[in-house]
């Protein structure tokens, strides 16, 4: 095939093909895990609410919701009716000249449901690029002599690089330069208020003053789904308000009614400086994201006529993902929409803790909070079985047993889920906000068929079926 595709050509292409297209031309090494985890077979026709719909006419509980970015299911048809007016109507989506109408009802109806004085939105395209705005700003409004960030062992803040200089998560940051040196990066452990209050103290200066700008977090882990004591950020607030240190929260994967609040840091009653939101924003079918502040702090950084335009982004706030955010946050912020996640959430997490009664020799214990939910694996295995296969498995044995979980759930019971690198432990539950309790028994009823047949026996059949091409050795 030597010749540009048209669309036609592309919705009728034979999986063999763009699976060479994905190979060849875009990740070699991803296509390889996307094969060692089973999911290479994956020949996607359609998806609606919590399902994928593949050309063999299965169809696939999708429990990942896209990392986030699917709060309301797969082509919601409110989203989808936003699209079909905007193009309907030839709508203008890029406008960079005059005042811009869906930019301002976005930024008017956050103003709305964020605390004061949390009142003024920059809008991008990613998660990234809030934290990357949130960043600058910061580095405007605090006097030079404040130029480091406390982040937290753990945290995920993006891979952009000035998002990346507050990353502590698996070696994103290896072979890079950073943006913010890492002497102006300081690490803590999350959770830990002591360690805060001690990171201020020895990063004082004389006159009673410190050099610490900002702190960054994540009120729930992305990467781990580890959730700090209840008044954690009650606390960091107190302290951040004592020294003039800015709080800057990360609510890209947590937020947008994944715990049960519209965004997390609202369950304590606290006003960051500065906000990030991301991922569920745009509906699931537009790349969106703000960073959101108080008008005090953005004028202080961007607030007269030759500053207002020296941070922008190109395709932040295009017209149609604006009113398809706005649609978003109309149906999350609803109360009764959150409601639903939180009685779904305790009810996920019930379930899935009578399952670690029934499996304690598997299963131990259950992180994170609402529809975002992380099941912890600690099989006991014993020496003969780990000494009866390969050495270089037995070393990523974490990796290997969520990966036979993973495998198995996809390919016996149709359902997908995902697990962390840096939590390789871990089976990870983020579905659609719009899951029924009948989905959520399915993905119970599966797990509970998964570790009754015997975790020794899953682990070989995936090492066998899955590995051994990779490695080229024998078991």
């Amino acid at each position: 095939m030597n010749k540009l595709l048209t669309i036609k050509d592309i919705l009728n292409l034979p999986k063999k093909d763009y699976h060479n297209f994905f190979v060849n031309y875009f990740n070699a090494p991803l296509a390889d895990i996307f094969r060692i985890l089973g999911l290479d077979d994956m020949d996607i026709q359609s998806a609606k609410g919590s399902y994928i719909y593949l050309r063999n006419k299965k169809k696939i509980l999708d429990t990942t919701s896209g990392i986030g970015v699917l709060a309301l299911g797969h082509n919601h048809p409110k989203i989808l009716n936003i699209e079909k007016k905007s193009i309907s109507s030839d709508l203008i989506d890029i406008q960079k000249f005059g005042i811009n109408k869906f930019q301002a009802a976005l930024a008017y109806n956050l103003s709305l449901l964020l605390p004061d004085p949390l009142n003024t939105s920059f809008f991008t395209v990613s998660g990234a690029e809030a934290i990357e705005a949130g960043i600058k700003l910061i580095t405007r409004v605090q006097p030079n002599f404040k130029n480091k960030f406390i982040t937290f062992y753990g945290d995920y803040h993006g891979k952009t690089h000035g998002s990346l200089s507050v990353t502590d998560s698996e070696n994103f940051k290896h072979g890079f330069h950073m943006s913010i040196p890492d002497s102006q990066i300081l690490k803590i452990p999350h959770g830990d208020i002591k360690a805060f209050k001690k990171a201020i103290f020895d990063n004082s200066l004389p006159g009673g003053k410190n050099s610490i700008a900002a702190v960054i977090i994540e009120p729930i882990q992305g990467q781990t789904l580890f959730v700090p004591y209840k008044d954690f950020l009650n606390d960091l607030s107190t302290e951040c308000k004592k020294h003039n240190i800015l709080l800057f929260i990360d609510e890209i994967k947590c937020g947008m009614g994944r715990t049960g609040s519209l965004f997390s840091f609202m369950e304590q009653g606290i006003v960051p400086d500065v906000l990030a939101i991301s991922k569920a924003m745009g509906g699931g079918k537009r790349a969106i994201g703000a960073m959101v502040t108080s008008s005090k702090l953005s004028k202080k950084a961007y607030g007269q006529k030759n500053t207002c335009s020296i941070h922008s982004s190109t395709f932040g706030g295009i017209g149609t993902s604006c009113l398809v955010a706005i649609e978003t946050l109309n149906i999350i912020s609803k109360k009764s929409f959150l409601n639903s996640v939180n009685k779904k959430g305790d009810y996920f997490k019930d379930k899935l803790e009578r399952l670690i009664k029934k499996h304690p020799n598997i299963l131990e214990k259950v992180n994170g909070k609402g529809l975002f939910l992380g099941l912890i694996l600690k099989p006991n295995l014993s020496k003969k079985f780990l000494q009866s296969i390969n050495k270089n498995l037995s070393k990523n044995i974490d990796v290997i047993i969520t990966g036979s979980i993973l495998s198995n759930l996809y390919k016996k019971h149709n359902i997908l889920i995902h697990f962390t690198p840096p939590r390789p432990d871990m089976l990870v539950f983020m579905p659609p906000l719009i899951i029924t309790y009948k989905q959520i028994d399915d993905v119970i009823k599966a797990l509970d068929i998964t570790f009754s047949d015997g975790i020794n026996k899953l682990i070989l059949r995936f090492i066998n079926q899955n590995l051994i091409d990779y490695f080229k050795k024998s078991y």
